[in-house]
């Protein structure tokens, strides 16, 4: 399936294809990485190679593909927004060399890669809707810059034996986090290969591969950025190489290949972008028109810096991985720094491998901050100091973590740093070679262990065998260059000694591939010549690792010699020539006298002498590792003939074009029958329409009167596919949804009918627990499109994913596709969809506050509700507003207010949001010495007013000239009004005159105050 629109009206339906043609090929896989820089040398006529520059320089247009559609959509059109939080950690023994802005750069290009944008702008890609950034909050919740930097000999290390050892160094939670490390070398092997005796070793630039386990060590290795942190990323998002070294099996393009379906099947690495090469003729049966050249345009090709695009469906694998394997990676929004200080964190330290003992000097390079904390392992430690060292007293691993602050404690910068403390010995080596054969006296092979241990003084290299070798020492030098006499799958470690300090390295576990030559003999032709003799093409291929020399003896038998029933043919043939391992020899020419006709049948024994009967191999002094392939036979030297395809499957209204080809003669005349929906019948290539399922037969005759036929089964099952994507979702009338959505017919010349139905449902259908929405939509259109976006009203309200199921009534849960459906559809896997609904909030800015009395400012409206329908301030006292249906009214407040307005959406929803509003004052504390209780809105009630240094009122407390206690309110707020007195006494109006009041108050800083004096009040 292809996903490019042919005009911005299917905008929609290419997002709906999109999506759903994506589909996640497996868990767990794991793919290695680009071919190094160091391979360049080893072909230097291939462009497949990577840069030694930090980005790769140029950009080349890669080969043309030829697509269904024939327009392609620009570059910027984007249906998904997906945003990946990645932290780069630099290992180095200079990891300041690489500076902040490169990194910077180099994800801004990773974008452009994703986007099919800047210098990745040219040809045919997609705008994925993936893009990256660096995660602006580190996993201890401060403000980061997604850049660690740590110190290290890893920094160029061995990926079989020192992967774990590098990821221990520094590690995000990888279930939030896309981790890449970048190295400045990678010890590898991928791509080996035996040919003609000639091996054949690429490295690798980086590796990445998709897992659902959150593991450590997940995560990218990369030795360069540009296009090659773009392959790696297709990798961890779970694409695979778009080649299958050998395969160009195409069966399902789903499962075969790359699983990719609009990448044409490749079985070599990519070659040059301006001139593909072409290593498949299976493309047709994917989809394409023709068959194409290699995408090595693409990514995920090894076509290295001219590398420039995704495709659709790669696009749309990774969206899917993205969203169900990687979900977590969207979970959580780091993007965005916590708090609004300009503050970052980072520290240098003294030591990179300290040992028991070692003191550490850690020092802040941060910047923006004035405060520092330090802590171990979680434990505060160090003073509020820019400077922190340590010893530590015992081997472990312990986290280091600098927080980094101003005024405010809770916005903070964080960056940790993990010391891995041992006894001052690291052991390493590193293999020359991670694949060999061996067998002497065949052919023997050595593998150069070079060591590169740390602070060692003495070694031990010890050794294992699958069979006949238990783990030993062979040697204590300081670099082992060990000759294999015997195969066997080996285990190698090396411990490196300083004193009683010593460290091992994990097992390096490698095949010694056993040497022994292995001839095999292929018939490449049999055909009658002069009526009794017989022409024999064959050749002889090596399949094994050592040569086979010359003047082996091949026999030849009328049937097969190991029944012993079969006659020997003629005189044994010799070969002339020396076939090296892994190797197709010369091709000979043999002609058989058997003096007589009819024979159909020819067995030929490679390193046969022909002397034993019934046939025993071996029987020549030529030792071979297998003799169950030294037979080979050929039958049926009769003319016939192959109508091609054999069977095939068709969509309505498709034409094939057949056709028919002979084997061992030549078609003098062909008919085919009957002549129902084919163009011609007397050619060898008629064009057949497709219209039901049908057989068709051919009959031809050879130039020399023979007579042979074949035939094509052709089926045409249901082509019609329904898809169904909601767009929006929104409340209406308070107990229900409103959605609209769109419906798609992914059959090519499909339509949506009417009578169509929808169910939407709470939970998947799928599932049990899910429960119908009513009422069921049922199409009803006129338009006949393939795609036609649609409304409809159900009820439910609860937030959480909603999810429609197309071509179902919702009588039966869980659904069972095809019985549960009204029409016949080829795939029910893509007829359901979902769509988070989340329910529409509203409040208001600022939330409840304090303002100085008779303040004025504006009050603003928040809310996820898209397009209000109305907006209504409700009235209340001590305020006034400039609008009563506006967004954001000015207020001004006299008194203690609780501000209150409603809205409405175009559905009917109603939504509501407070908030309350008090007076402060500009003084500490401030009491009137007058109010008028007249109840005109205006110094109605005596309360205390002050600052926000007040705590509480402990006490206020009024009296008359008698002395009688009138009013108390005890723990009350200032400059509330609800807790000050109205001018009553026992529910009748006090008379005009003076009161004396006491109020004892408590500030923020704790002090106590008590305030007296009086307050005339006034009629």
């Amino acid at each position: 399936m292809t996903c490019y629109c042919s005009s911005v009206a299917k905008l929609k339906i290419c997002f709906i294809l999109c999506l759903y043609s994506a589909e996640l090929t497996g868990q767990g896989l794991s793919a290695k990485g680009f071919i190094s820089s160091s391979d360049i040398e080893k072909y230097p006529s291939s462009d497949f190679l990577v840069s030694n520059q930090f980005f790769s320089p140029n950009i080349l247009e890669g080969g043309k593909k030829l697509f269904r559609e024939s327009s392609k959509p620009s570059a910027q059109t984007l249906f998904f927004n997906y945003t990946i939080p990645v932290v780069v950690h630099i290992i180095s023994q200079n990891p300041y060399a690489i500076t902040d802005q490169q990194i910077i750069d180099s994800i801004n290009d990773l974008n452009d890669a994703f986007a099919h944008a800047g210098r990745y702008a040219g040809g045919t890609g997609a705008n994925t809707g993936i893009n990256f950034c660096l995660a602006k909050i580190d996993p201890d919740g401060g403000i980061t810059n997604g850049i660690t930097r740590t110190e290290s000999v890893l920094s160029d290390f061995d990926q079989d034996i020192e992967n774990d050892a590098l990821k221990n160094l520094v590690s995000w939670d990888t279930k939030q986090y896309c981790n890449i490390w970048y190295v400045q070398g990678i010890k590898s092997e991928i791509l080996t290969s035996f040919s003609c005796g000639v091996w054949t070793r690429l490295h690798e630039g980086g590796y990445a591969g998709l897992s659902s386990g959150g593991d450590y060590r997940d995560g990218i290795v990369t030795t360069e950025f540009g296009y090659l942190l773009a392959h790696e990323m297709g990798h961890y998002l779970g694409l695979l190489h778009t080649f299958v070294i050998g395969s160009c099996t195409n069966t399902d393009c789903s499962v075969d290949g790359d699983g990719i379906c609009d990448t044409p099947p490749q079985s070599v690495p990519g070659g040059s972008c301006t001139n593909p090469q072409n290593s498949c003729s299976t493309d047709t049966v994917s989809g394409f028109s023709m068959d194409v050249p290699d995408l090595n345009s693409n990514f995920m090709s090894y076509s290295g810096s001219c590398t420039n695009e995704f495709t659709e469906g790669q696009a749309g694998k990774m969206r899917n991985n993205l969203t169900t394997v990687r979900s977590s990676l969207l979970a959580q929004s780091k993007c965005d720094p916590p708090c609004g200080e300009n503050i970052l964190a980072s520290f240098t330290r003294s030591n990179w491998s300290p040992a028991i003992g070692d003191n550490i000097i850690f020092n802040s390079t941060s910047t923006g901050g004035t405060n520092y904390q330090w802590s171990v392992d979680g434990v505060v430690v160090g003073t509020n100091s820019p400077g922190y060292n340590q010893t530590f007293t015992q081997t472990g691993k312990f986290k280091v973590t600098l927080k980094v602050f101003n005024t405010n404690p809770d916005c903070y910068a964080a960056y940790s740093d993990d010391i891995i403390v041992n006894c001052g010995v690291m052991a390493r080596f590193y293999p020359d070679k991670r694949e060999i054969a061996s067998r002497a006296p065949f052919y023997v092979d050595s593998i150069l262990f070079t060591n590169r241990s740390v602070n060692a003084t003495a070694y031990q290299w010890l050794m294992s065998k699958d069979t006949g070798m238990n783990e030993q020492v062979v040697s204590t030098v300081f670099n082992l260059n060990y000759i294999f006499l015997t195969p066997g799958n080996y285990s190698v470690r090396l411990i490196a000694f300083n004193g009683s300090c010593s460290d091992t390295t994990e097992k390096f576990m490698f095949t010694v591939h056993d040497a022994t030559p292995d001839g095999y003999l292929n018939l490449a032709d049999v055909e009658c010549f002069d009526q009794t003799k017989i022409k024999v093409t064959f050749d002889v291929s090596n399949l094994g690792y050592g040569p086979i020399p010359p003047n082996i003896p091949i026999t030849f038998y009328d049937a097969d010699p190991r029944s012993g029933n079969a006659n020997k043919l003629d005189t044994t043939f010799f070969t002339r020539d020396t076939v090296q391992g892994k190797c197709y020899g010369r091709a000979y020419v043999y002609t058989l006298d058997i003096r007589k006709t009819g024979l159909n049948q020819l067995y030929a024994v490679f390193n046969d002498s022909g002397t034993t009967n019934p046939l025993v191999l071996p029987n020549t002094k030529f030792v071979e590792s297998n003799y169950l392939n030294n037979v080979a036979v050929a039958n049926n030297f009769q003319f016939k003939v192959t109508a091609a395809p054999p069977t095939a499957t068709l969509e309505p209204g498709d034409t094939l074009q057949l056709s028919v080809t002979a084997e061992h003669g030549i078609i003098a005349s062909i008919l085919w029958s009957t002549s129902e929906d084919l163009s011609c019948t007397d050619c060898a290539n008629p064009i057949l329409i497709a219209n039901k399922d049908i057989t068709k037969k051919v009959m031809a005759t050879s130039q020399l009167g023979c007579i042979d036929s074949s035939s094509v089964l052709i089926k045409v099952p249901p082509a019609d596919d329904y898809v169904i994507m909601i767009d929006s979702m929104q409340c209406a009338n308070n107990d229900s949804l409103h959605a609209n959505f769109t419906i798609c017919n992914n059959f090519k010349r499909g339509k949506i009918p009417t009578g169509l139905e929808v169910s939407f449902f709470d939970a998947d259908p799928l599932s049990s627990g899910a429960h119908l929405l009513n009422p069921v939509f049922v199409t009803n259109n006129t338009d006949t499109g393939k795609c036609i976006s649609f409304a409809h009203i159900f009820k439910g309200i609860t937030a959480g994913k909603i999810f429609a199921a197309v071509n179902n009534d919702g009588s039966q849960i869980p659904i069972l596709f095809p019985e549960d459906s009204l029409f016949l559809e080829k795939d029910y896997s893509n007829n359901i969809s979902s769509f988070f609904y989340q329910q529409d909030t509203v409040s208001l800015q600022p939330g409840d506050t304090s303002v100085i009395k008779d303040a004025s400012f504006p009050i603003h409206i928040n809310t996820n509700l898209s397009n209000p329908g109305s907006i209504n301030w409700l009235p209340g006292d001590g305020y006034s507003l400039s609008c009563t249906n506006c967004l954001s009214p000015v207020i001004t407040v006299s008194a203690f207010s609780l501000v209150q307005m409603q809205m409405e959406n175009q559905f009917g929803c109603v939504l509501s949001g407070e908030t309350k509003i008090k007076i402060v004052s500009g003084g500490k504390v401030s009491i009137p010495n007058a109010f008028t209780p007249n109840h005109d809105g205006h110094n109605d009630i005596f309360y205390i007013l002050g600052s926000r240094e007040i705590s509480v009122i402990k006490d206020f407390s009024i009296f008359n000239r008698w002395g009688q206690k009138i009013f108390q309110v005890l723990n009350a707020a200032p400059n509330d009004p609800s807790f000050g007195w109205d001018g009553s006494f026992n529910g009748q109006e006090a008379e005009p005159g003076t009161y004396v009041y006491f109020a004892t108050i408590i500030f923020t800083n704790g002090s106590e105050q008590v305030y007296k004096g009086t307050v005339t009040l006034i009629r």
